[in-house]
């Protein structure tokens, strides 16, 4: 399990808020949502923890409340990857798809994976309303050589010329780390520090420390 990742939970799941005390409303939305059969999503998990902290966001109409859980793994009916995009489509304005569908088939044909977070993702798996006029788009890109970063790295960067809306995300490597893929775009070169997004913590790391964690195939560093 990583982060991003669906996570469903047996109906009769036990769990507490990993924050404050919430009121018995928000419980209520809680224990709803799973009932529902839709899926939490895999948060970046505290150290030494004997639970497992997910993430979930309420519709706009529940002014798209944030809210952790902690739950036992015990609970955990099912894990799965990010969605795809293809699967997210139907939320969106037609002038969406060709360049998404370019960026998921492109990143695809050299082995590489894509999938959807953030308010687009929870759109599309509960049918409700989560986005609005400026909403961007959440895209979680998992890369293990040197070719498919590099090139990933370029269809991100076509596509975010073509979309009508921001595109944002995160280019995760082999170990685990993350970096919003903007930032990685514009590293001067390998001694630039970056914001990494790790399973366990967050902190600074070269680029180069992160390219090292890459498989060397056609590209070289």
């Amino acid at each position: 399990m990583r982060r991003h990742d669906r996570v469903y939970l047996r109906p009769d799941a036990a769990f507490r808020f990993a924050c404050a005390a919430a009121d018995d409303a928000l419980s209520a939305s809680v224990r709803a949502w799973i009932a529902a059969g839709r899926p939490l999503v895999a948060a970046r998990q505290p150290a030494a923890a004997s639970e497992v902290l997910l993430g979930l966001t309420l519709p706009l109409a529940q002014q798209r409340q944030r809210v952790g859980c902690l739950v036992d793994a015990s609970a955990i009916a099912q894990v799965q990857a990010p969605l795809a995009i293809g699967a997210c489509l139907q939320r969106l304005p037609a002038a969406y798809a060709a360049p998404l569908q370019a960026l998921e088939q492109g990143i695809g044909a050299y082995g590489a994976s894509i999938g959807v977070y953030g308010s687009l993702a929870w759109e599309a798996l509960s049918g409700e309303a989560y986005r609005h006029a400026d909403s961007d788009i959440d895209l979680i890109c998992d890369v293990h050589s040197e070719r498919q970063y590099r090139t990933s790295l370029d269809l991100l960067a076509q596509a975010a010329q073509a979309l009508p809306c921001r595109l944002d995300g995160e280019i995760r490597f082999p170990n685990g780390n993350a970096v919003a893929w903007r930032e990685l775009l514009n590293a001067p070169d390998a001694s630039s520090e970056l914001l990494v997004k790790g399973e366990l913590t967050v902190g600074l790391l070269p680029l180069g420390a992160l390219l090292d964690s890459l498989t060397v195939e056609e590209c070289h560093v």
